[in-house]
């Protein structure tokens, strides 16, 4: 056979200049470049910086006012056992306290306490504070003793960490209650829209109506046509007004600049994947800032472990996060939390149960059989809080169900009883269960414990929640309680088990709180 020899054909001249230019010039790199921002979007961005820039000076001055109260204390309120010469001057302290605020303030910044959204809440900067002033003082301390061991106090230094603490914490508490205080009336509020019409964009929207606290003005819904009746609880103003369909799509731009939107959030289907992408490209073309909100169903983006293995990229699924000494942690510490409840609450006890035996025939504590963690049946205890008839009438409430799910939850649910109506509005209809908690069926914090009736109802994924020990308070809890659809509870209680940390229980008893005290979702 012969072999032919192939040879790369060179392009001739006239298709060397048919080519297209590839190299960019000027302009075509300006296209991509974000667009100018017009002068009302310029004075926000400044007033923005200017804030900023408040927030780095009060924090330094908060930083050197707890140095300065510390060497107070040390050497002028309690200096009396200094020995002569062992006096220091606050001026010998100078280049210390000028280490400590560079330490303290560099380290808030790798922590991101300046970037934490808008939306954070007060013990997110807490744990920030603390964790800081605690890295900072050690930091302090070990370059204090390896200079100078002799001629620094080491009590002003144990001083040091709480008044660190307690000023920069105080400045968060007074900044943030200004800052809330304007935004309910207006004031430095940013104005926001959602493109899409998903029920995940619907209950966004109803929270940020609900709680102008946030600091947003919902300007309304972007999407290719109106969908009110397709949400399973449409979102509405305070008023009653329907939050607006304002436009489609592909207004988006038009829109952003009409209403003068600060940010925009996305919520579209993950199958909308060309349109997704169109609206982010168009966002920070504008410089608008933009979140998305991710279709759980397609993309559990927080339920997954990104790893490497030899340069490849694998992903897993997150697992539950409640076993070996997590639990055993979380067991002692429901149990210390227990004892201590039932010594508060003997007296609150005896007057809830002479209220409701005087109130309404029937037994004080209302018993009934829940599933509990991997699916194991309890006794589950509460305050009677509904007439001896309840269950007989429940068939033919069905209807009224608000959650959409297999749980049942109604409005004016008119089997409770006149006392009944002031514990479940108060939640202290709750506190029996603290008996459940301390023989180990329930926890503080979890999932709450379902009825047997509702099983048939669940999906296959819905299951997960059962992992882990139900609890008497929970992540959905504190995000909406019964306003919430039943597949939204579901999705809190999954992420719940997969990041479960004592600190996200304490921030969740924390957060029950203002909710109980609200009533808000509790009928």
């Amino acid at each position: 056979m012969s072999s032919v020899k192939h040879e790369r054909s060179q392009p001739s001249q006239a298709q060397v200049q048919q080519r297209p230019a590839i190299t960019p010039t000027l302009r075509n790199i300006q296209d991509y470049m974000p667009k100018l921002p017009t002068q009302p979007e310029a004075a926000r961005q400044r007033r923005r910086k200017l804030i900023l820039a408040g927030r780095f000076l009060l924090d330094i001055v908060a930083i050197n006012l707890a140095f300065v109260l510390a060497y107070a204390l040390r050497y002028v309120l309690f200096g009396a056992d200094v020995q002569e010469r062992n006096q220091a001057s606050l001026n010998d302290y100078l280049p210390v306290e000028l280490g400590f605020s560079i330490i303290f303030f560099v380290l808030l910044q790798f922590k991101g306490f300046y970037r934490l959204s808008r939306n954070s809440s007060l013990l997110d900067e807490t744990g920030i504070i603390f964790s800081t002033a605690l890295l900072s003082v050690a930091t302090l301390m070990v370059l204090i003793f390896i200079g100078q061991p002799d001629t620094r106090s080491r009590l002003m230094l144990v001083y040091l960490l709480p008044l660190s603490f307690g000023c920069l914490f105080l400045v968060r508490v007074v900044a943030t209650g200004v800052r809330r205080w304007q935004w309910r009336r207006g004031v430095g509020v940013r104005n926001l829209i959602v493109v899409g019409a998903t029920d995940a964009a619907s209950r966004l929207m109803q929270t940020l109506v609900e709680r102008p606290k946030l600091g947003f003005k919902l300007v309304g819904y972007v999407d290719d046509q109106s969908r009110f009746s397709q949400w399973t609880l449409p979102a509405r103003y305070p008023n009653g007004d329907l939050v607006p369909h304002i436009g489609a799509n592909q207004d988006l731009i038009k829109l952003i600049q009409h209403h003068q939107i600060d940010e925009v959030i996305v919520a579209l289907p993950a199958v909308m994947h060309a349109t997704i992408n169109e609206i982010i490209n168009q966002c920070r073309e504008y410089a608008v800032e933009f979140t998305l909100v991710p279709d759980i169903f397609e993309l559990r983006v927080d339920a997954l472990n990104f790893q490497q293995i030899n340069g490849v990229p694998v992903i897993g699924l997150k697992a539950n996060n409640l076993t070996g000494w997590n639990y055993v942690v979380k067991r002692v510490s429901d149990i210390v939390l227990a004892l201590l409840a039932i010594l508060v609450c003997a007296l609150p006890f005896l007057i809830i149960t002479i209220a409701i035996k005087l109130d309404s025939p029937g037994p004080i504590i209302h018993k009934q059989i829940r599933i509990g963690k991997n699916g194991k049946p309890f006794t589950f205890y509460k305050f009677r809080s509904m007439y001896i008839n309840a269950d007989q009438i429940f068939e033919k409430l069905q209807e009224f169900n608000t959650t959409g799910g297999a749980t049942f939850k109604m409005l004016d649910d008119p089997r409770r009883t006149k006392v009944g109506r002031l514990l479940r509005r108060t939640s202290i209809d709750e506190l029996p269960q603290i008996f459940n908690i301390l023989a180990g069926h329930m926890s503080w914090v979890g999932p709450r414990p379902a009825i047997d009736r509702e099983l048939p109802k669940f999906n296959e994924w819905q299951f997960r929640r059962f992992e882990v020990t139900p609890g008497l308070t929970g992540l959905w809890q504190v995000s909406g309680r019964s306003n919430l659809p039943f597949d939204d509870m579901v999705k809190l209680d999954i992420y719940y088990t997969e990041n479960w940390s004592l600190w996200l229980d304490l921030k969740i008893m924390l957060r029950t709180i203002p909710a109980v005290l609200s009533g808000r979702g509790a009928y």
